[in-house]
């Protein structure tokens, strides 16, 4: 009797369940309609900012350094003075090579004198024509001494000239390396530098296979089509955009990279040489994409994938290829359609060939469209 009332138990309990679960309800999912939207596929590089007017102040005389005319990082005009080298020895060497200017001069007019009136002479046969060939040497080596203490003249006055050093170009200047009282030279190296303002360029390494694809002349992408910004540390994006000028004529067998240079403005004198900067290259025309929200893509042993709802409310499994980041969303290349619902929210819930009760999703903020900043 009680082995009765236990089998009993169990098929009450068994009718329970089976009741239960029929009246179990699909789980709820949130979903998003796949749809295409304008972007601007970008990529990003790490880089730094060089000048093309970097200049290194160097001496070209030897001497004692009397003057600096300049406080560091000062904004100079073109040709404004930053030293001044003790001039008193190149006077003197100036002085003394115009003397042998005159020196020479003056043997020059006498050897000339002596030589037309050899020219007489040798006529009516008062001197031979040794004589006279010696005459014309001498004048021919007066003028030739003449001639070289000219150049000595202008060399010391080069070399009194550059006792005062100037600035080479408009730009800041940088901190003085020797003292007043040094005694400077060529080759000490640089006294200090000068940095433009103008032909201000990030330098950094792209891809080859990138480099092939801008630069084929079959692709639809080239590289007037393709903006260069830059972002600076704190992740502040600069203001002003450029243009790539310039790639490697050899590629990194390291790397597997190409040298390559884009000219920024730099009318607010922000980029200074050495910076390191997030080089990002992006498309100037927006392309048109599907997007989905990253948080429904899945990734597992078969690779990326979202769970999407038919018209029957069924769950599938659409497997994909995505792209790059946009924001809170990812880039579709392939494994989508447009009108496609995703599942957004719920996913943990939901299996393939499920039915399912569908909610539209409704965020709490705009997703991002943009590409990368």
């Amino acid at each position: 009797m009680r082995i009765l009332f236990v089998l009993f138990l169990c098929l009450s309990l068994f009718a329970c369940g089976e009741e239960v679960a029929q009246v179990k309800e699909d789980p709820e999912v949130f979903v998003v309609t796949v749809k295409e939207q304008p972007y601007h596929p970008s990529r990003g590089f790490n880089g730094r900012i060089q000048s093309r007017s970097d200049v290194d102040i160097i001496a070209q005389v030897s001497g004692e350094l009397t003057a600096i005319h300049f406080k560091e990082g000062d904004t100079i005009e073109d040709g404004a003075p930053l030293f001044d080298i003790d001039p008193a020895p190149y006077k003197a060497q100036l002085s003394k090579a115009n003397a042998e200017l005159a020196r020479a001069k003056a043997n020059k007019v006498n050897a000339e004198k002596n030589y037309e009136r050899g020219k007489k002479l040798i006529k009516d046969g008062y001197i031979s024509a040794s004589e006279f060939d010696t005459l014309e040497a001498r004048t021919l080596e007066a003028q030739a001494a003449t001639q070289s203490a000219e150049a000595a003249v202008e060399s010391a006055q080069v070399n009194l000239d550059y006792t005062s050093i100037k600035a080479p170009q408009a730009g800041r200047v940088g901190r003085s390396l020797p003292a007043v009282g040094d005694i400077v030279s060529p080759q000490l190296g640089a006294l200090t530098s000068l940095v433009g303002q103008d032909g201000t360029d990030v330098v950094f390494q792209l891809p080859e296979k990138l480099l092939i694809s801008v630069v084929n002349a079959e692709s639809k992408i080239t590289v007037e089509d393709i903006t260069v910004a830059i972002v600076l540390a704190g992740g502040t994006e600069y203001a002003h955009t450029g243009k790539i000028d310039y790639f490697s004529n050899r590629v990194d067998s390291k790397t597997g990279t190409v040298e390559s240079v884009a000219s920024l403005p730099n009318p607010d004198d922000i980029l200074r040489p050495g910076m390191f900067v997030r080089v990002i290259l992006r498309l100037e025309e927006p392309l048109m994409s599907l997007t989905v929200p990253q948080a429904a893509v899945q990734v597992d042993q078969r690779g990326t994938y979202v769970l999407a709802v038919d018209d029957n409310s069924q769950v599938t499994r659409k497997n994909l290829i995505v792209g790059e980041r946009l924001g809170e969303n990812t880039v579709v290349n392939s494994g989508l359609d447009a009108g496609t619902r995703v599942i957004v929210r719920g996913v943990q819930k939901a299996r393939p060939g499920q039915t399912v009760n569908v909610s539209e999703y409704k965020p709490a903020t705009q997703a991002s469209e943009g590409g990368e900043k």
